[in-house]
Formats: C-alpha cells, structure tokens, sequence
C-alpha cells in the first residue's frame, strides 16, 4: 500500500489485509479498507495508527474504485485536519460492483 509514503504525521492512510496483495487475500469476493490517521506515540517516538475513522468496501476482481475512493477520503480528511473542520460520523461505503466474468458478459 501506500504507507511509507503517506506515513507522515497527521495524515490519513488507508490499509486492508483482505485487500488484493494483502496479507491474507484468501478467496474472497469483497475487501474493504480501513481509513486511519497517523498520530505520535506517546513515547514522542515514531507514529502510531488511531483506530478505523471510514471503511470503503469493494470487489476483489475490480478493486481500482475502492482505492481510488480512499485515497479522495484520505485527501478530504486531511484538509479537514487542517482546516479544523469537524469529520463526517464513522461509516462504511460499498464501491462500484464487480465486473462480469467473460461468460456473464456473453449472456447479455
């Protein structure tokens, strides 16, 4: 993913280990990745995680939507930051559908 280069103080990131290439992509047919911010350790030493603010779900045969999605949540995210302007409430959004295998298509 991109966390080594996002993983800068106060700025939004996103993972999923479901996620296709993740650690544990097994078969499944959806994923969803988490949308976090990066925040100092208490020790003043390195960054930490803060727990899941967004999820964006989306299918393993077609994940480009839900990423494109997280990274336009995390850029909204961080202006907000920024900008001191309040977060939408937690939530979870479901991302385009998947795309049709060759035999679906041939259906239609």
């Amino acid at each position: 993913m991109d966390n080594d280069i996002r993983k800068k103080q106060y700025m939004h990131d996103f993972d999923g280990d479901c996620a296709p290439g993740g650690k544990d992509a097994g078969g499944y047919t959806t994923f969803s990745v988490g949308i976090f911010q990066w925040i100092p350790k208490a020790s003043g030493k390195g960054l930490k995680r803060t727990p899941v603010k967004y999820r964006v779900k989306g299918f393993v045969k077609n994940p480009g939507p839900a990423y494109e999605r997280a990274r336009e949540i995390c850029a909204d995210f961080d202006k907000r930051f920024k900008s001191n302007k309040s977060f939408p409430p937690k939530k979870t959004e479901m991302m385009a559908k998947p795309l049709k295998t060759n035999k679906q298509r041939d259906l239609l």
